[in-house]
């Protein structure tokens, strides 16, 4: 969020107004905490910005590389969908009567996985989350909420993944005689970063004696709204099985260690000091 704040994409006060779930406001937990900043956003202005992040994927480590360059950030689509069917009794409701919500959902959710791997690497898409209003055992679901996400690297594949989804949920809605809505509520192009900085760091890696491969980031980070606003990149070190967002994160000493140089002569030498 300050990131975003500070490249302009959202007001201040629009940041400071979010809640969370428990309906507290950015604003106040910060006060709460005594670190909300006197300072107005984007009064400091920086020269660039370069950020250590481990990977959140499986590749430097399958790979045994320990540096990742990355050159660029996926764009991402998120959307809220919902569902609605018909709510009818599971004993008295012959099959072939039903306007399931969950039966179409599911057949969404296929399909989705289907066109990701139809793009194989090039994208992504997952429907992450579903909510059946009133879920009993002996109810069929008649209105289910979701989410879902598509990310590729490429515009066009995104925008191809975009239409490909929407005309399959128009096809399972008519068939299945239920109401789907897919409405896309966020939306960040795919993020090249800057040349300069990319190849300093792979001059800063390779100094040091670091095994290395160019990556693009799949996860978004701030590096991704900073580089609307000036130079950019970032450096991934590798993660135990590629597992993040999760409990079981781990990354080594060693690893953190040569992100930290990599950094470290990085800057540096954006800085015009010569590093040893």
């Amino acid at each position: 969020m300050g990131s975003a704040a500070y490249a302009g994409l959202y007001s201040t006060q629009d940041i400071l107004a979010r809640q969370d779930v428990d309906g507290v406001t950015v604003g106040d937990a910060l006060d709460a905490i005594r670190y909300r900043g006197s300072e107005p956003v984007g009064a400091l202005k920086l020269g660039a910005f370069v950020e250590v992040h481990i990977e959140q994927g499986p590749l430097l480590e399958a790979e045994s590389k320990t540096i990742g360059v990355v050159d660029r950030g996926q764009g991402v689509i998120w959307y809220d969908g919902s569902i609605v069917g018909a709510s009818a009794h599971t004993g008295t409701t012959p099959m072939n009567h039903r306007r399931d919500a969950l039966a179409a959902l599911s057949e969404l959710v296929l399909s989705v996985e289907r066109i990701a791997l139809g793009y194989g690497p090039r994208a992504v898409g997952t429907i992450g989350e579903c909510r059946i209003a009133e879920p009993s055992r002996n109810v069929i679901a008649g209105d289910v909420r979701f989410t879902m996400e598509c990310r590729s690297a490429e515009i066009e594949v995104l925008d191809e993944f975009d239409r490909r989804t929407r005309k399959s949920a128009a096809d399972i809605a008519g068939r299945r005689q239920v109401g789907i809505e897919l409405e896309a509520i966020w939306r960040k192009d795919p993020t090249p970063f800057d040349p300069g900085i990319v190849d300093t760091i792979e001059a800063a890696a390779a100094r040091l004696g670091y095994s290395r491969r160019r990556i693009t980031s799949g996860a978004v980070h701030d590096a991704f709204n900073l580089a609307l606003v000036m130079p950019a990149g970032m450096i991934f070190v590798p993660c135990k099985d590629g597992i993040s967002h999760n409990e079981l994160e781990e990354v080594s000493q060693a690893h953190c260690t040569a992100g930290a140089n990599v950094l470290l002569h990085t800057v540096l030498s954006l800085a015009g000091v010569a590093s040893k």
